[in-house]
C-alpha cells in the first residue's frame, strides 16, 4: 500500500497543512493508520468538544469549535444489513458530515466507541447531551447513553419517562455541570442523590417535572443553581432549607427559584432581622444567566454572619432565594428580565 502524500512531507510542513484542514477531514485522516492518528492527536484544533443527541434509531454527534456550535456531524444510524463483523457496517465522509451504519443491537455499544475514540483523539469533552426518551420505542426499553459522562444533559419529552429509566441515567451518567428535566416525572421517582454531582438542576415540564423533589431530595442536592416549576414543596419545606444555609458556612450556593400553584406566605424570616432594598447595598438586579435577569428590589435581605448577603423575593406563585456572591452584577447584555 503507498504511503499518502501528505505523509511524505516535512513535520512541521504536515503540521502546517493539519492546522487548516477541517475537523472531519482530521477524523478521516485520524483512521488511516497508527502514525496519521498520532499526528492528529498532536494537532491544535479549535474544537472545545461534542454535543450528543440522542434519538430512537440514530444518534448524532455534533463537533463545536470555538467559532461555531456546528463544525461538522457524525451520524450514527440504524440500518439492517448483512454484516460480518458486528461493528460498523458502513462508513462515509462527504463534506462536514460522517454517516456510519449499524445494526440495532451494535448501535449503542458502537456510539460509546466511535465517542470514546473522539475524546481520545482530540482530548476534548461532552459538552451537551439531548436525550429524547418519547422516541425510543417500548422494544428499545430501558435506553443507555454509551458514554460515562457529560458537562450537561438535557432530557425533554411529552411523555413520563419510566421511574428505572431515569434513575439508570442520573446513577450511570456523571453529569458534572447541569441537569434539565423538560419532561413529565412521577412524583414517585427515587435515586440516589449522593451520586449527583452537576451543580445546576432545572424540572421546568408544565406541571409535572418537579414533584419528585420532596423536602427530603432538596436536603440531599448538592447543586447550586435550582429551579422547580409546579413544586409540591410547602412554606416549612423552602424555610427548613433557608435556614441551614444561614446556620452553614456554604460559599457556594446561589439561587433556589420556585415556581408554585400555591403560596408561600407561611414563610416568615422576622428572626433573620431582614432590611429592604439598599442600593447601597447592592444592585437591584440578580443575573441568573447570560440573558436572563430577576429584578431584585422589592424582595427582604439577610446578612449571614460571615457577611454573605441573601435577598428572599416571595411573589405571586413564584419564590426566590438568591445569594449575593458578587453584590453589583453586570446585567448589561442580559435579554429576559424577570
Amino acid at each position: 500500500m503507498s504511503t499518502l502524500p501528505l505523509l511524505q512531507l516535512p513535520i512541521l510542513c504536515i503540521d502546517k497543512v493539519l492546522i487548516n484542514t477541517d475537523i472531519i477531514s482530521l477524523v478521516s485522516l485520524s483512521l488511516i493508520s497508527r502514525r496519521s492518528k498520532r499526528l492528529v492527536r498532536t494537532t491544535k484544533t479549535s474544537l472545545t468538544g461534542f454535543n450528543i443527541e440522542i434519538k430512537n434509531d440514530v444518534t448524532q454527534v455534533q463537533f463545536v469549535t470555538s467559532e461555531k456550535e456546528d463544525a461538522g456531524n457524525w451520524f450514527f444510524k440504524i440500518e439492517e444489513k448483512e454484516s460480518s463483523g458486528g461493528q460498523v457496517m458502513e462508513m462515509s465522509f462527504k463534506d462536514d458530515v460522517i454517516h456510519s451504519y449499524h445494526s440495532a443491537m451494535d448501535i449503542q455499544q458502537s456510539v460509546k466507541l466511535g465517542v470514546e475514540y473522539l475524546r481520545d483523539l482530540f482530548k476534548k469533552p461532552v459538552i451537551k447531551v439531548y436525550l429524547f426518551p418519547n422516541a425510543f420505542k417500548a422494544s428499545k426499553r430501558p435506553f443507555h447513553v454509551g458514554f460515562n459522562e457529560c458537562d450537561n444533559l438535557f432530557i425533554e419529552g411529552e411523555k413520563e419517562i419510566k421511574n428505572e429509566d431515569l434513575k439508570s441515567i442520573l446513577e450511570t451518567l456523571t453529569i458534572k455541570t447541569r441537569l434539565i428535566l423538560n419532561i413529565p416525572v412521577n412524583s414517585s421517582f427515587k435515586c440516589n442523590t449522593n451520586l449527583l454531582e452537576f451543580k445546576r438542576l432545572t424540572c421546568s415540564y408544565k406541571v409535572i417535572s418537579s414533584r419528585w423533589i420532596t423536602r427530603e431530595v432538596l436536603m440531599s442536592l448538592k447543586c447550586t443553581h435550582m429551579q422547580f416549576h409546579h413544586t409540591l414543596l410547602e412554606a416549612d419545606d423552602v424555610m427548613s432549607f433557608f435556614e441551614r444555609w444561614y446556620h452553614s458556612d456554604d460559599t457556594e450556593f446561589t439561587i433556589l427559584l420556585v415556581k408554585t400553584d400555591k403560596s408561600f406566605a407561611g414563610m416568615n424570616l422576622d428572626k433573620f432581622n431582614p432590611t429592604q432594598w439598599n442600593p447601597e447595598q447592592r444592585g437591584p438586579k440578580f443575573l441568573y444567566s447570560p440573558d436572563i435577569a430577576f429584578e431584585c428590589t422589592s424582595g427582604v435581605d439577610i446578612m449571614r454572619k460571615d457577611g454573605l448577603l441573601c435577598t428572599v423575593d416571595n411573589r405571586i406563585n413564584v419564590l426566590i432565594f438568591a445569594v449575593w456572591h458578587n453584590r453589583f452584577h453586570d446585567v448589561s447584555g442580559v435579554s429576559t428580565m424577570i
